[in-house]
């Protein structure tokens, strides 16, 4: 399996989309095998951030907030999500190994919603 956290620093990005980097962690048994940080293409050539992600490979996208158009993008390429994701990114991401993810929805309008456009 592979998963994807949309970073700012250390920190689960608040927005999928508008994050300079994610963390993409290769998963064998519930252990991480291998992790990387790329950049994020941004919303040009290649398309938007759902799509650059799916065609990495990515199975499931942990982010805090993923605005409804992106949910949909995300689920036309077959990638999964889970939504109120918070604080460190490699604690997100070992809670989530672990069984023990706890999320949130404070401050999450809309379920996730963008609302910078």
């Amino acid at each position: 399996m592979r998963i994807a956290i949309p970073l700012a620093g250390d920190q689960v990005a608040p927005h999928v989309g508008h994050c300079r980097t994610y963390l993409i962690a290769d998963v064998e048994d519930k252990q991480v095998v291998r992790s990387v940080e790329v950049a994020n293409p941004g919303h040009g050539p290649g398309g938007p951030p759902p799509f650059f992600l799916a065609d990495q490979g990515v199975d499931l996208v942990l982010a805090w907030g993923i605005p409804p158009h992106a949910r949909e993008l995300f689920r036309s390429r077959g990638v999964d999500y889970i939504l109120g994701c918070n604080g460190k990114a490699a604690d997100v991401l070992q809670d989530y190994l672990n069984g023990t993810l706890k999320l949130t929805d404070e401050g999450l309008e809309g379920g996730g919603g963008c609302h910078c456009h």
